[in-house]
């Protein structure tokens, strides 16, 4: 007998439940009213997007979905990324500082390379060269541009200067603030 396998029942039941279970009134986010089941909170309407890379309409259930499929969102991002090639973000030059400082910083190098013959003032050789404040940039900003106050350095020989790095420059903060504690008498 038919109405005695497995497969029959479920099918009956499926379609039975489907048929006969209650909608409940529900209430879209937008206010219209609409018979919903399960978790919908949604109606059609809301639920329905159009996709703006294929301009094919669809169907979800996520909020604020915007493609279609993954293909279009990623083709969405390529042409971002295309159409911004080159051009900096708005917030650029709070962030940024020119790679080689400003014009005034610039001349200020060349000088001190060429009273110095392109040469380091340690050992002499010609290699990459820094030019390197004797008193520190941040801490004397009225000699940041005086030529008496800088000395062309190779790079391991102004590595081996007390200002050279955050390391170093760390290494000098906590000597001074142990140079500056009491000692107390035994």
């Amino acid at each position: 007998m038919k109405s005695r396998e497995k497969a029959y029942r479920a099918a009956y039941w499926k379609q039975w439940t489907a048929k006969n279970r209650p909608k409940r009134k529900r209430i879209c986010t937008c206010g219209v009213e609409f018979l919903g089941n399960g978790a919908q909170r949604r109606c059609m309407a809301c639920r329905t997007a159009v996709c703006p890379q294929c301009s094919k309409e669809f169907v979800t259930n996520i909020t604020g979905r915007k493609f279609c499929s993954r293909r279009c969102l990623a083709l969405a991002h390529i042409e971002i990324l295309h159409a911004n090639r080159g051009v900096k973000p708005r917030t650029y030059h709070l962030r940024h500082r020119d790679k080689h400082g400003s014009a005034a910083d610039r001349e200020w190098r060349k000088a001190v390379f060429e009273r110095d013959g392109y040469a380091c003032r340690e050992c002499g050789s010609r290699g990459r060269l820094h030019a390197h404040h004797i008193k520190p940039y941040k801490a004397f900003p009225g000699l940041r541009h005086v030529i008496s106050n800088g000395l062309t350095l190779c790079v391991p020989c102004h590595k081996k200067t007390d200002t050279f790095g955050w390391a170093n420059y760390w290494k000098n903060e906590i000597a001074a603030k142990r140079l500056s504690q009491e000692v107390l008498p035994l």
